[in-house]
């Protein structure tokens, strides 16, 4: 748009493009509203000629505060063209922040979204500003279609350097400030984006991010408009919501976050996986054959093999524009070759939201691009490879904050830089990479430097983790971690706290020592983000330590109706009332999860549901464990269940008890075959040495509890044994990896080995209880997991209750050199010097947890070395 000064020259040209579609709006239910470029001129223009009529005055302050709409746009495009300085707010803006940023604005003229009308006139000095709602339908009393004239008319002069809109910003580190942002700030922005010719007037630009943010505004719709692009608008920003305005919409452009676009992945990759094993397969295949083409010949071949995902998804959409935080290069390449091209960039709210972009043709994934025109980079005080703070000046940078000297002193440098506070480097050819924040890196003890993001990048690679975020207290690096429910759910562990621990700390041998945390804290609640994706870090140190204390708080306190019905009938009122009394110091409400929330594990519900048996006569299954997610459903499913007088939590069936018989004939033949090659291969690869052995009884019954750092270590352990003492021996085997197919099947049967469940922790008891009640002997991991790093764990109490049950001898043994040898991840060994010792016999009481305890302390006690 040549001759573009100001914002006013950029409203006054709208018009001249006619009945293109400026803005289609998509609703709930499907239907689009339809607004001409002409009409958006037309309806700004007046709206501003209304304004200046009212009395409104060039560079006072206006509030805008409402969702993303087109009337939000009219508002917002007849702000700059009367002269007026916008003060856009979020629409999720709490009444403790209206409090403050409405009066701190003296703004005289509020439009807002009805919703918002009583929280506003409930503000100081209410009645002294003059409220418009931005609706249009005629329950609006007040309504800024009120405002507009006649026609268009006469529009103050304003000069490049006038303000233009009022930005407050906490952003992440909770320092609120506020600055103004000049038509030449935004101009800048918009003529160097335009003049790109990324998009045009065949381009449809989806906006799904609110548009008080500069980044959206600037970017998403002042670019689009001066580019005669029609701007699609989301009715919210769910995930159905944004696919049904992609389609709707028959946009051909996203203008988002990182996050935004990793949901879009995540979304695709989950209908792939609905579809099976084969179609996962496929796309697996296809994709990495889509990406070597991309990476190695720049052939794009995504939107030919995976058709009819973007058929199904957006069938029009071919570019990913991102901004607002760093968008990680794996992900990018994952999107260029599903069949999108994906260009980013990077700037600050204070730079009019962009400093360097990816263009068409010249874009390097992993950095941000190269300055715009007139925008100019430098890094200060860069360190060994190139890295230090990133200082810019240029047309877009503001001027400076609000009646804040402190702020404005640090934030420029002498000759008149802005120092953006990202640390970053330029290469040769002036692209630059972003590596974190200055404020936000951690500095440890020994001089270390640690970037969060880094950090955190590696270990939300793990599945089982939906959030983490890193940070320091006590001078160690933690982590808050949000664990990934669904996930762990779908493997049937419902040891939460396991499962994140064993993933954290798989992660954690791909990093750096001093990069690794020395502890962290689970939540279910979503960790504190800006309105573009980035954590608030200020907020982080207050929720670590609640989650930490296990105090995290609730998402519903108040009871419904149904609540209150379901906790006043029986059984449900006296069993709630045993909870409460069962755990004193915890705030119960029906809305907690049992395990995330009061650390119920599958051999604690063992344990509750002979209680619940005992004291209400109402039997709970192990089925009934996994699928009661709130204390809510555990209580429905006690009303509902059938009463029944208290027995064992698990009676085996025939099938169950078939696994448990000796093989016989050609079984036992093989099983004698294969322990012999077993031996030879443990201690010839292996160097197996064995002590203590004299420890371990010839026949049963008898029970080995063993350290767990390797699937090495029941090969080493029956190696270590011999023949005669293997005849009795019995071992428990996970049914998802052994038992699923028949070669494994057949292995468990020669090998001794029966079926366990981790959702079905008393059939596993039982199943132990009955190989000891026939004399015969068990091998017993009690860690349960494998090792992740290769140190000892926490014993669980399912080896208490099985000797609280049947009190045999239990000899304690140590493994040492598996981990290096086969740690998790690996599937093939390396050879490594391995041994084991067995320890002498005890004979443990207590509690379960009291005997678990004792006896990993035994095995803790022994050599690490034969």
């Amino acid at each position: 748009m040549p001759g573009l000064r100001t914002l006013q020259d950029l409203v006054r040209a709208l018009p001249q493009r006619g009945e293109h579609a400026a803005i289609v709006a998509v609703a709930d239910n499907g239907t689009t509203d339809t607004l001409s470029y002409a009409a958006l001129g037309e309806r700004a223009l007046r709206l501003a000629s209304g304004l200046t009529a009212a009395g409104v005055q060039p560079g006072e302050m206006v509030v805008l505060f409402g969702p993303n709409s087109p009337a939000w746009v009219i508002v917002r495009l007849a702000l700059a063209a009367c002269g007026a300085i916008a003060v856009a707010l979020d629409d999720l803006a709490t009444d403790a922040e209206l409090e403050v940023l409405v009066p701190d604005s003296g703004a005289r003229w509020i439009f807002a979204a009805r919703a918002h009308l009583p929280r506003l006139a409930k503000l100081p000095d209410a009645s002294q500003r003059a409220v418009y709602a931005l609706d249009e339908d005629d329950s609006c009393t007040r309504s800024w279609t009120q405002l507009m004239a006649a026609q268009a008319g006469p529009l103050p002069q304003i000069s490049a350097e006038s303000a233009c809109m009022l930005v407050f910003t906490s952003g992440t580190t909770g320092t609120p400030k506020s600055f103004v942002l000049s038509h030449a700030n935004l101009v800048a922005n918009v003529v160097g984006l335009a003049g790109e010719g990324i998009v045009g007037a065949q381009d449809r630009a989806l906006l799904p991010l609110p548009l008080h943010h500069v980044y959206p505004l600037t970017v998403g719709c002042l670019t689009a408009l001066a580019s005669g692009t029609t701007i699609v608008l989301p009715p919210g920003v769910t995930g159905p919501q944004i696919v049904s305005a992609l389609q709707r919409g028959r946009a051909t452009v996203i203008v988002g976050v990182p996050r935004l676009y990793a949901a879009l992945a995540a979304g695709l990759e989950a209908r792939v996986n609905a579809r099976g094993a084969m179609a996962r397969r496929i796309f697996a295949a296809l994709l990495a054959v889509s990406l070597a083409m991309r990476k190695r010949f720049n052939v794009r071949l995504g939107r030919v093999l995976f058709a009819s995902l973007h058929r199904q998804l957006a069938p029009d959409l071919w570019l990913m524009a991102s901004g607002g935080a760093k968008f990680e290069a794996e992900l990018i390449w994952k999107l260029e070759a599903i069949g999108w091209e994906v260009l980013s960039g990077y700037g600050l709210a204070e730079t009019a939201s962009i400093l360097t972009a990816n263009r068409r043709g010249r874009a390097r994934i992993g950095t941000e691009g190269t300055p715009l025109p007139g925008a100019q980079l430098r890094i200060a005080n860069p360190d060994a490879v190139g890295i230090g703070e990133i200082e810019t000046r240029g047309p877009a940078v503001f001027s400076g904050y609000r009646n804040n000297p402190e702020a404005n002193a640090t934030a420029f440098t002498s000759d008149g830089w802005f120092r953006t506070g990202d640390l970053g480097a330029l290469d040769a050819d002036g692209f630059v990479t972003i590596t974190g924040r200055v404020k936000e890196m951690i500095v440890l003890g020994g001089g270390k430097n640690v970037f969060p993001e880094e950090v955190e990048k590696v270990y939300a690679d793990s599945p089982y983790i939906r959030e983490v975020a890193v940070l320091e207290r006590a001078g160690a690096l933690v982590a808050l971690v949000v664990p990934n429910l669904e996930a762990i759910a779908a493997t049937g562990n419902r040891r939460v706290d396991d499962v994140v621990r064993v993933a954290l700390g798989e992660r954690s041998r791909l990093l750096a020592s001093f990069q690794r945390i020395a502890g962290y804290a689970v939540t279910r609640e979503p960790l504190p983000r800006t309105r573009l994706g980035k954590y608030q870090r200020f907020l982080l140190p207050e929720l670590y330590d609640r989650a930490k204390a296990g105090t995290s708080p609730t998402r519903r306190t108040e009871l419904s109706e149904e609540d209150r019905a379901l906790l006043a009938r029986s059984p449900a009122r006296e069993i709630w009332a045993w909870l409460v009394a069962r755990y004193p110091d915890r705030a119960l409400s029906l809305d907690l999860s049992p395990q995330l929330d009061l650390g119920i594990d599958s051999l604690e519900w063992v344990t509750m549901t002979l209680e619940i048996a005992e004291r209400f006569g109402i039997r709970l299954t192990e089925e009934d464990a996994a699928e009661a997610s709130t204390l809510r459903d555990l209580l429905v499913r006690a009303s509902t269940t059938r009463a029944a007088s208290p027995e064992a939590p698990a009676s085996l069936t025939a099938e169950q008890r078939a696994w448990l018989d000796p093989p016989e004939g050609g079984g036992r033949a093989a099983g004698i075959v294969l322990n012999a090659i077993n031996r030879v291969l443990m201690r010839g690869l292996f160097r197996l040495r064995v002590a203590g052995l004299q420890h371990v009884p010839v026949h049963g019954p008898f029970v080995i509890a063993c350290n767990h750092l390797s699937d090495l270590d029941p090969l080493i352990v029956a190696a270590a044994l011999g023949r005669e003492r293997l005849e009795r021996i019995w071992w428990g085997g996970d049914v998802g990896r052994l038992f699923e197919h028949n070669a494994g099947r057949m292995l468990a049967r020669i090998a001794h080995i029966f079926p366990v469940d981790e959702r079905a922790p008393a059939t596993a008891i039982a199943m132990g209880e009955e190989v000891l009640r026939r004399g015969d002997a068990l091998v017993w991991f009690p860690e349960s997991w494998r090792s992740p790093d290769g140190t000892l764990q926490e014993f669980r109490p399912g080896i208490g209750h099985l000797l609280n049950r049947i009190p045999v001898p239990a000899v304690p043994a140590r493994i040492t050199g598996t981990f290096e040898a086969m740690p998790r991840g690996q599937r093939v060994p390396r050879p490594a010097p391995v041994s084991i010792v067995f320890g002498t016999a005890v004979t443990a009481s207590g509690s379960p947890t009291q005997i678990a305890a004792a006896l990993r302390d035994a095995v803790a006690a022994l050599p690490q070395s034969a």
